[in-house]
């Protein structure tokens, strides 16, 4: 009994086993290979302490993703849209309508590639909420309100924001909020410790003594509450109508504007416009900071030429490890897309983990902190058939507060797909900045990345158009400069930015592409030099305007770190400095077009091989057709370079320069079956025909249908599949018509191929027909197609050499049975004919007699030797009748010389001889067809013992026997 209780416990522990076997297996055939490795680099390795104020640096992190991802295989999502519905998005005609349309255009996206465990809502905002709609597989409901939104208020961003996080925070979906607006945050909301004036004596409708408390409150900041006296007046209030006596605000900055922690008299703050903008943003970062907290990735997406602030957005959404993206009113439908897409792949979630030393601080309102280490959060997605996603660099900004050497150490970078619980961790590392009295001047600042023609998500790369071009604009601040009488210039000033595959930059004397290591990297030379006097730059920024573009099909490519060299004339060596990254993600497609009856296509080429086919019609453009790479092994998955557009096909080619043909239309195979030839337009045959397509047309919902023209059939189109071999076998002209309906099909577009069946050998008939008179013979008429009734034919008899017609002609129309019967002997000539007169065939046709006259007669031999006591000898069987067909072999008497050698008799109508005595005679045989013909032989009766041996015989002759 114990064995038998330990046995479940065993089948459990092996169940248990195979249970974590197959997790792993299935782990590793989805996103085990996707990680991520990193370097870091301080912005300066030596930098200068001001006397007055901390040394300031950043950490430079430079994540490299590994791994790309074949099929999707995401976890269950839920995302909430959130829509700016302010009234700024009524400021030009479209741009409320194109916002819904791009909206729809991502719900659409979603309806097409959701899963069962996926969520979607919809908040839609002004000065208030007007919207909440609970989560749901449905999406019928986000496109049905955003049928009625209407555009009207301010823009307030933190309660739409705080209302989509509280409504996801307990998901356990991956979680996503999709934020749009057009504008600049006007209203924000938040809990604030505060001290307020409270009653504590009312008397009657009054108070007669107050006293001040502090509490946490909810207040609202109105950054253009009334408009007064031309300007905007401002306003920082309870919605209880608390009389607000001050308020807490800890330290931050934001757009150069910097709050000491401490309390702030409201009516004060009301006053400054800069400050209530600053304090309005703040809390946006608040509340994305929680968004953050709860698990939830926020992509932002500034919308329009309106009133945005970009790298403000572009902050709320990388707090959160989301990304930010620019959409004017034409694109803001592609903007939605992109988004859609990323939600829809795989995500890897990181943290950048840096342990900070001793006097180094961060801004706390902006960046995570606990127990003294930072936490950076960052994502990157791997989008199906994008290969690696593109490298990302996160900085961080750090201060000091006291000179000395700071070595970061075991700087690590952690990360976990949907699918991990735990976190998996890089290699660690460490990086040192010294910071000193003095130094060389340094060089700060960015490169911002600013559309021309088309926003950068959405270059476009076009024979004859600047639409895959931008401007990078680098932007250095020198400062650094701590002695107020040092004197001096920066000289050699050269930027080296690095550019990803697929951009490049417009060359001048100034800008040069170098490699540099395997990597390409633009180097742009700054002419002036720098010069400062008494501790300050004579000029303190400088701008660098470069123009750029894509030069292939490309997705979400970040522009790496750039570093700017110098050389301080002070010191004589060359330093360098990182300048800020720049996040904007750079899309790029390759477009060409193409005018198909009278409607304008185009045809888009991206940077995994998707080919679109795309309807233009003015402003707006619809997605007709699109090929999927991989599918067909002709199709790579490749980034495009170039697309040229023909009349019936689209040559692709690719990075690596291999080529590809995408057919407009169908490859109409016409061939003769019996030879296997490939026959062109035009061509003479004379038998059937097969035909078939190849090569179908991508695109999806395609179909194809043919049309046949001859004289006998009535043209209908019929739908054919293809490689479906169809068989023409009429003679004469056959017009075989083709056309596709669907996917990268011409529409309308017929492909025709004319083939003649014709010649003498299209009818089958015997050449010869003998027969008697009086009698009927049935024979064939097979005339093409061969082998199936077909009565496409005439007959006629022609007479023969005599001059007569002896055979006639019928047929039995129910069967289609041919006949000829003989009518007098003799020879004619039967002539077929097809019904259009082209072709004939001739029949020799010979009547012949029944009656067969006989022309002779004669014995097998001359002489025949009888026994005396012999059989009876008969005559029929020893006679030979010339025609041996004679109709008339019937003897009329057999005579002998009558000297009484043998009896002549006739039994049953045989003519015998019989032996009677020895001796010789003659017998002649008359015919009963002409007494002259006779036949005549010797008798010899001879007696038994003249017999040699064997005398028996069986028909009385004994001549030439042993």
């Amino acid at each position: 009994m114990r064995i038998q209780g330990k046995i479940p416990l065993l089948l459990l522990f092996i169940l248990f086993l195979a249970f974590i076997f197959n997790s792993t297996n299935t782990y590793s055939k989805g996103t085990s290979d996707l990680r991520v490795d990193f370097n870091v680099t301080p912005s300066q390795e030596v930098i200068v302490k001001p006397v007055n104020g901390n040394a300031k640096a950043s950490l430079d992190f430079h994540i490299n993703p590994i791994g790309e991802v074949k099929e999707t295989n995401r976890p269950p999502i839920d995302i909430v849209f959130v829509f700016d519905k302010s009234g700024s998005m009524n400021s030009t005609r479209d741009k409320m309508q194109n916002a819904k349309d791009g909206l729809t255009n991502a719900v659409q996206f979603f309806e097409k590639n959701k899963q069962s465990n996926d969520r979607f809502s919809l908040i839609t905002f002004s000065s208030d909420i007007e919207t909440i709609l609970p989560l749901s597989n449905d999406l019928d409901a986000i496109k049905t309100s955003m049928l009625h939104t209407t555009a009207y208020g301010g823009t307030n961003y933190t309660d739409p924001l705080r209302a989509a996080k509280n409504m996801l925070k307990d998901s356990k979906n991956e979680k996503y909020i999709v934020f749009l607006t057009d504008g600049q945050p006007m209203i924000a909301t938040s809990i604030e410790k505060v001290k307020k004036e409270v009653c504590t004596k009312p008397f009657l409708f009054f108070c007669s003594e107050t006293s001040v408390v502090e509490s946490d409150q909810q207040l609202v900041y109105d950054f253009q509450n009334r408009y007064s006296y031309n300007r905007w007046l401002h306003k920082i209030y309870s919605p209880d109508n608390s009389k607000l006596k001050s308020l807490y605000i800890p330290s931050f900055t934001m757009d150069g504007t910097s709050f000491n922690a401490g309390w702030y008299n409201p009516g004060e703050l009301e006053t400054n416009s800069q400050r209530m903008q600053a304090l309005i943003k703040q809390k946006g970062l608040e509340v994305s900071k929680e968004i953050y907290n709860d698990k939830i990735t926020m992509h932002t997406l500034g919308y329009g030429e309106g009133d945005l602030d970009d790298r403000y957005l572009e902050m709320l959404a990388q707090q959160t490890s989301g990304s930010f993206i620019k959409a004017s009113e034409g694109s803001v439908s592609d903007a939605f897309e992109k988004l859609a897409n990323k939600l829809n792949s795989v995500k890897l979630d990181g943290e950048i983990v840096v342990q900070l030393p001793e006097n180094v601080t961060v801004d706390q309102n902006q960046y995570t902190v606990m127990n003294n280490k930072v936490y950076l959060p960052f994502s990157t997605v791997y989008e199906v058939g994008q290969g690696v996603p593109t490298p990302i660099t996160v900085s961080l900004p750090v201060e000091f507060s006291n000179k000395g050497s700071y070595m970061f150490k075991d700087l690590k970078v952690q990360f976990k797909t949907a699918e991990e619980t735990e976190w998996r961790s890089s290699d660690r590392k460490s990086v040192t900045i010294e910071v000193k009295d003095d130094a060389p001047a340094s060089v700060t600042g960015r490169v911002d990345l600013n559309k021309i023609n088309q926003d950068l998500f959405n270059l476009i790369i076009e024979d004859g158009k600047e639409t895959n071009t931008f401007t990078g604009l680098f932007k250095l601040d020198f400062g650094g400069l701590v002695n107020p009488k040092a004197n001096g210039d920066l000289s050699e000033i050269t930027i080296h930015q690095p550019l990803p595959e697929g951009i490049t930059v417009k060359e001048s004397p100034n800008v040069t592409i170098q490699n540099i290591n395997g990597q390409q990297i633009a180097i742009i030379k700054v002419k002036q030099k720098m010069s400062f006097e008494n501790g300050a730059f004579t000029k303190p920024a400088l701008e660098i305007p470069v123009t750029m573009n894509a030069v292939w099909a490309i997705n979400n490519v970040k522009m790496p770190q750039a570093k700017v060299y110098y050389v301080d004339s002070r010191y004589g060596n060359k330093v360098s400095s990182n300048l800020s990254p720049n996040n904007n993600e750079i899309s790029a497609k390759v477009r060409t077009r193409q005018m198909q009856n009278g409607r304008e296509f185009a045809f888009d080429g991206y940077s995994n091989g998707t080919i679109k086919k795309v309807r233009i019609q003015g402003q707006t453009e619809t997605v007709v057709a699109t090929l999927e790479p991989g599918v067909d092994s002709r199709y790579p998955i490749m980034p495009v370079k170039s697309l040229e557009s023909e009349p019936t096909q689209l040559t692709i080619t690719y990075k690596n320069g291999a080529t590809a043909v995408l057919p407009f239309v169908p490859e109409l195979i016409v061939k003769d079956p019996l030879t296997e030839t490939i026959l062109d337009d035009g061509s003479s045959v004379s038998n059937e025909v097969e035909f078939y397509l190849s090569n179908g047309i991508p695109g999806g919902n395609i179909s194809y249908h043919y049309q046949l023209l001859n004289e006998e059939t009535n043209g209908e189109w019929t739908e054919i599949e293809l490689e479906d071999t169809k068989i023409i076998d009429r003679f004469g002209k056959n017009e075989i018509r083709v056309k596709a309906v669907g996917g990268f099909a011409i529409e309308d577009y017929i492909i025709e191929s004319t083939i003649w069946i014709e010649g003498d050998e299209l009818i089958r008939v015997p050449s010869l027909i003998e027969l008697y008179v009086g009698e009927t013979q049935s024979f064939n008429i097979d005339i093409f197609p061969f082998g199936k009734p077909n009565n496409n034919y005439n007959v006629r008899v022609l007479q023969g050499d005599d001059g007569m017609i002896n055979s006639s002609y019928s047929q039995v129309n129910s069967i289609k049975e041919n006949r000829m019967t003989g009518l007098s002997p003799g020879e004619d000539l039967v002539e077929v004919e097809t019904k259009n007169g082209k072709y004939k065939k001739m029949i020799r046709v010979i009547v012949k007699s029944r009656i067969v006259n006989l022309e002779s007669m004669d014995f097998t031999k001359s002489k025949y030797t009888l026994l005396l006591e012999g059989n009876a000898f008969d005559i029929h069987s020893h006679l030979v009748f010339n025609p041996e067909n004679a109709t008339n072999k019937n003897i009329k008497n057999v005579l002998d010389t009558g000297n009484d050698v043998v009896d002549i008799v006739q039994e049953n109508g045989v003519w015998k001889v019989i032996p009677k005595n020895t001796g010789v005679t003659t017998i002649t045989v008359t015919s009963e067809e002409d007494p002259d013909i006779k036949a005549i032989a010797i008798f010899e009766v001879v007696a038994g013992e003249d017999e040699t041996e064997n005398p028996e015989t069986g028909d009385g002759d004994i001549d030439g026997r042993w």
